[in-house]
C-alpha cells in the first residue's frame, strides 16, 4: 500500500524536466510498482507478472530513455525520509523515422497518481512534438490509460494486443494530430 501524496499549494514543489541516468533506478521501480498498482478486471495476476515480473535494471532504462525523447516528473520536496528530487513519474516519445511520435512509456509512481502529473508529463511531451513538426502522436493505451489519452483528444484506431512472456495484453492503439 502506498501512501497517497497530496499536492501542496506552491506547485514548484513539482517540476518536470529532462530524463537523466540519475533517474534511471527511479523510473525502473516507478514502471514496476505502477504496473502492479492496476486494480480491476482488466488484467489478470499473470498479465500483469508479464507486463514487469521485476523491476528492470538502471541500465536497460537508461537504454531505453535516451534512444527517445524523455522527461521526468520530479518532487523536489518528497515525504521524509526520501531523498530530493524524487522521480514520481515519466514519458517518453520514440524519435526515429518509422515510430516517430509513439508514446512508448507514460507511468506515474502509485502514490502519486490521481493528482494530474500524468496529464503535465503528457503536455510537455505534445507541445515538443509539435514544436518538432511530428504530424501526430500514437500510442497504445492500456485500459487504465484509455481514458487519458481520450481527454487530450485522442482517437481510437484498433483494439491492440501486445505479447509479453506468453501472456496477450490487451490494449487499444489511439491516434492525435498535431496539426490542428
Amino acid at each position: 500500500m502506498h501512501t497517497r501524496i497530496s499536492v501542496s499549494p506552491v506547485l514548484d514543489r513539482f517540476q518536470v524536466q529532462p530524463y537523466s541516468r540519475a533517474f534511471a533506478n527511479q523510473v525502473s521501480m516507478i514502471f514496476h510498482l505502477a504496473v502492479h498498482g492496476i486494480a480491476g478486471k482488466h488484467y489478470s495476476d499473470a498479465q500483469l507478472h508479464a507486463w514487469s515480473n521485476q523491476p528492470r535494471s538502471d541500465r536497460y532504462w537508461h537504454q531505453r530513455l535516451t534512444r527517445t525523447q524523455s522527461w521526468v516528473m520530479l518532487d523536489f520536496n518528497p515525504p521524509k525520509p526520501l531523498a530530493a528530487p524524487l522521480c514520481c513519474g515519466f514519458i517518453n516519445i520514440e524519435t526515429q523515422y518509422f515510430h516517430r511520435g509513439y508514446i512508448d512509456s507514460l507511468y506515474v509512481h502509485p502514490a502519486y497518481q490521481g493528482l494530474g502529473f500524468a496529464a503535465l508529463l503528457f503536455s510537455t511531451a505534445r507541445d515538443w512534438a509539435r514544436e518538432q513538426g511530428f504530424p501526430e502522436l500514437t500510442v497504445d493505451a492500456s485500459y487504465y490509460s484509455r481514458p487519458l489519452f481520450e481527454r487530450e483528444g485522442f482517437v481510437l484506431e484498433y483494439k491492440s494486443y501486445q505479447p509479453k512472456s506468453g501472456q496477450m495484453l490487451p490494449g487499444f492503439h489511439m491516434r492525435l494530430p498535431l496539426n490542428i
